[in-house]
This record gives structure tokens, C-alpha cells and sequence, in this order.
């Protein structure tokens, strides 16, 4: 009986242990983690689909964290080199395939919207991804633009290329008729926008865009995924509503 009873007791010695070394490890694990900052600032590219969709997006997501953001518009060659440097503590969004080269960044699910792609070109002009292989067009876009191209098209590129760091103005060259041709990446909902008196396009390829965050913020990663998710669905119960 003595035994039984000493057995006892030392089960209950190594429950509470356990317990309490389990507590210990939890208490640890908070004060390790920073606190959230109070408010973010956000670089976007200055393209419809962020001005319409995205920004409003992170924000209300940021929101139900208690965090305020500020959004900056950059040229589209500085926006992840201000990142990576931490000047500004995220981006709106960006397409993963170019991410690659910025130690500094991390993408965060789920993505936000799906990207698209395109070739935009002048009404009446020959408008197929073909042009691409056509090494006497001079086609029209941004250094990022055509980094991510490079990367996901996966035909021979052969026509020469104007880089620019104006997203926004890609469209206007072509209707101006500066330049016959463009790569442009967009959203289904803006491309829809556009009017085929000025501008037709073509669909090169598809990529998903997630947004960006300087690696010193993973450790509420996975609080701005749930965000994101959350938002996101509310947005898709308004829609069947309507």
C-alpha cells in the first residue's frame, strides 16, 4: 500500500511538472515575441486594381488586427527595394515570381487576387503573344514588368523592350500610339475596364499576387494570413448578397 500510494504521488509530481513546464514554455514564447506595431506603411505601384481593390483590402484586414496603415505610391522599380531595406514595412502586393533576389521579404498567404499577364496592343494591329518572338517590335513596359515576364512566359522572347517605371502610364503609350505594344499586368475586373476603341490585349500567362512584408514581421504572419482570409470572404458574402 505504502508503494502504491508513493507511486501515486510521484505520478502526480510528474503531471504537475510537465503542466507547468508546459506553461513556462508558453509564457516564454509571448514575451519572445515582439508586440505588434500600432501602424504599418505600405508602398503600392499606382495601377487601378490597387486603388480599387487591394489597397481598401489591406487596410480593412490591418484594421482587425487594431493596426493603421499608410499607403505611399513608388515607381515600380523601388517598391521591393524599399522593403528589402526596410524603409517601409511591406508592400501592398506583388506577384511572387519577382521576389526572387530580396533576402528581406516574405509573401504571405493566401494570395489576394489573381494576376494576369497581358499584351496590350494598338486596335487594329496583329495581337498575339507571337509578337514576342518578333525581334524587330519594340514593346513598352516596366523593369519589374519584364523581370516577371522573363520568368513566366515560357515561349521565345526575341522583340526588344522600353523599360519605364511608371506603371500606370503603360497603357497611355499605346492608346497615344507611341508604341504599338505593351506588357501590362493586370486583373480580370480592370482589364474588362478598358476600351477596345483604344487598347486590345492578349492573355500571355497567369500568376497569383500576395502581399509583401519585411521578414522582421513574420512573427505575426500568421495573424495577417487570417486577417487577409477573413476580409476576403466577407468581400465574397457581399458579392453573392448583391
Amino acid at each position: 500500500m505504502a508503494l502504491q500510494g508513493k507511486g501515486k504521488s510521484m505520478g502526480l509530481l510528474t503531471k504537475s511538472a510537465l503542466v507547468f513546464s508546459l506553461v513556462l514554455l508558453a509564457i516564454q514564447a509571448d514575451a519572445a515575441a515582439p508586440p505588434r506595431p500600432v501602424k504599418m506603411t505600405f508602398s503600392y505601384v499606382d495601377h487601378p486594381a490597387m486603388v480599387n481593390f487591394l489597397i481598401p483590402l489591406v487596410r480593412d484586414s490591418y484594421q482587425k488586427l487594431g493596426i493603421q496603415t499608410d499607403f505611399v505610391a513608388q515607381p515600380s522599380n523601388r517598391n521591393l527595394l524599399l522593403v528589402d531595406k526596410n524603409i517601409v514595412d511591406g508592400d501592398v502586393g506583388y506577384m511572387r515570381i519577382v521576389l526572387e533576389g530580396y533576402p528581406n521579404l516574405i509573401s504571405i498567404e493566401p494570395p489576394l487576387v489573381s494576376g494576369i499577364y497581358t499584351l496590350l496592343c494598338q486596335p487594329g494591329l496583329r495581337c498575339v503573344p507571337e509578337v514576342l518572338a518578333d525581334a524587330s517590335q519594340t514593346i513598352v513596359t516596366t523593369s519589374v514588368s519584364k523581370n516577371g515576364l522573363e520568368k513566366g512566359y515560357r515561349a521565345a522572347i526575341h522583340s526588344q523592350f522600353y523599360v519605364v517605371n511608371d506603371l500606370a502610364m503603360i497603357p497611355k503609350f499605346v492608346s497615344s500610339g507611341r508604341f504599338h505594344y505593351a506588357i501590362y499586368p493586370s486583373t480580370e475586373q480592370e482589364l474588362q475596364r478598358l476600351d477596345p476603341a483604344e487598347l486590345q490585349y492578349v492573355t500571355l500567362f497567369e500568376a497569383s499576387l500576395y502581399h509583401v512584408l519585411h521578414k522582421k514581421y513574420a512573427f505575426m504572419a500568421d495573424d495577417v494570413s487570417q486577417a487577409f482570409k477573413q476580409t476576403l470572404q466577407e468581400r465574397k458574402a457581399r458579392e453573392r448578397r448583391k
